[in-house]
């Protein structure tokens, strides 16, 4: 069931009645991808203080009643969206539903809040990105790869920013984007639809619309070439990242099934014990400990098709290069066998068939296709299109998409 308020704000609810529990999310459309140069990781910053709490509800009561009555609660940005979520007993539900909607517009962001929280924030930074070969590595990717895509700066910001960011810019950024004309309610669950929805009506639908500010469009130009880092951290362990610059649903001119098949192409490459670089790069050459592909077709702008690979102690990076343009430059000649398709294929399915589980999951796939895609439709075809590509379809993206002019390769080495 979907629906959108008279405040603009969309509501999608769906049942699961396989155990008293229901998963209530919200969902706003701005992530890292709306900021600029010098303002970067306000989204993920407003995130944390959106835990501060309201003049209603102040500091940690929202946490605190979620886990008293027996409920889990978080909250994660990306580069395309903001989500907050709870999930707890379906009789309870009203309860999130009454909280959440109360931060929507009331919250409190205080300098004292936010001085401790932004430097939690930089702690963070520190821990996941400047102390992580791979962190590092997965930034500098991004940085490189994108000139001027909104995808050139990292979620959680430079740590520059984060040393410049005030409250009051935290505050300009809840008020231009936390309104319900930016938000989408999803709700998934053993609920009732009408009582649910007209729970959602009282606490949301007196929300006024906020004029949304106009997103800054930052086309990316044209790569001419190959693009090569090469990073030295001493002591740590050396790694591999590639991104090639490819479609994703939202990408125009392109023929759709392009991105269905990239799907299926990075299943083809490291999805199973019996995937390429399962095989080859670990079990044959054992010049790999880890080695993995992933891409996402519900992005806003146009994403990377990412390649990470560990190499094994004592084992090149050169080496693991000679091998990966191998097997990329075999699919880009010769059709992937129909076993082998078949194979992948059903273990594509298989995966979001058991994903489709989890309440959770099943909240976020439609948040994220109606937050980024702006069309739920696309999850009821997923499994048909996914059905539908062909080993020359899979072919043909290895062949436009695997080039020179879209990749982008960082390495880290040990300078012992």
């Amino acid at each position: 069931m979907e629906k959108t308020l008279d405040n603009g704000m969309h509501v999608i609810l769906k049942k699961d009645k396989r155990a008293p529990v229901v998963t209530s999310h919200i969902w706003y459309k701005i992530g890292s991808a709306d900021e600029v140069s010098g303002k970067t990781g306000l989204s993920h910053a407003l995130e944390h203080m959106m835990f501060k709490g309201t003049k209603k509800n102040p500091g940690g009561l929202f946490s605190e009643v979620i886990a008293k009555l027996g409920g889990k609660e978080n909250a994660f940005t990306s580069k395309d969206y903001t989500a907050y979520y709870q999930t707890l007993p379906s009789q309870y539900l009203e309860e999130a539903i009454k909280f959440e909607s109360d931060r929507m517009t009331n919250l409190v962001v205080s300098k004292d809040d936010f001085l401790k929280e932004i430097e939690v924030i930089k702690e963070e930074r520190r821990l996941r990105t400047d102390d992580q070969p791979e962190g590092i590595a997965y930034e500098q990717l991004y940085a490189s790869a994108y000139n001027n895509s909104s995808y050139h700066d990292p979620i959680i910001g430079w740590m520059e920013d984060l040393h410049n960011m005030t409250e009051e810019d935290i505050i300009n950024w809840y008020k231009n984007w936390y309104a319900p004309n930016n938000a989408t309610a999803v709700i998934v669950g053993d609920i009732n639809f009408d009582e649910t929805f007209k729970m959602v009506e009282k606490y949301y639908g007196s929300k006024k619309k906020v004029d949304i500010k106009k997103r800054i469009e930052r086309n990316e130009p044209v790569q001419f070439g190959e693009k090569n880092i090469s990073i030295v951290i001493k002591d740590k362990p050396s790694y591999l990242i590639t991104g090639y610059k490819v479609p994703s649903i939202n990408t125009k001119n392109i023929e759709k099934w392009e991105c269905y098949a990239l799907s299926v192409l990075s299943g083809v490459l490291s999805s199973g014990q019996n995937s390429r670089f399962q095989k080859i790069l670990i079990k044959d050459k054992k010049i790999a400990s880890y080695a993995d592909s992933g891409y996402s077709m519900f992005s806003r702008n146009e994403p990377l098709f990412l390649i990470d690979v560990n190499p094994m102690l004592g084992k090149n990076i050169s080496d693991i290069e000679i091998e990966l343009n191998k097997i990329i430059n075999e699919l880009k000649t010769k059709l992937v066998s129909q076993k082998e398709l078949d194979r992948i294929k059903a273990q594509v399915l298989a995966s979001e068939i058991y994903q489709q589980d989890s309440i959770d999951y099943q909240a976020r796939i439609l948040g994220m296709a109606k937050t980024s895609i702006g069309d739920t439709n696309i999850i009821k075809e997923y499994t048909s299109n996914i059905g539908s590509v062909t080993a020359s379809q899979v072919r043909k993206v290895a062949k436009k998409y695997l080039v020179a002019n879209l990749k982008t390769t960082v390495k880290v080495n040990d300078d012992k």
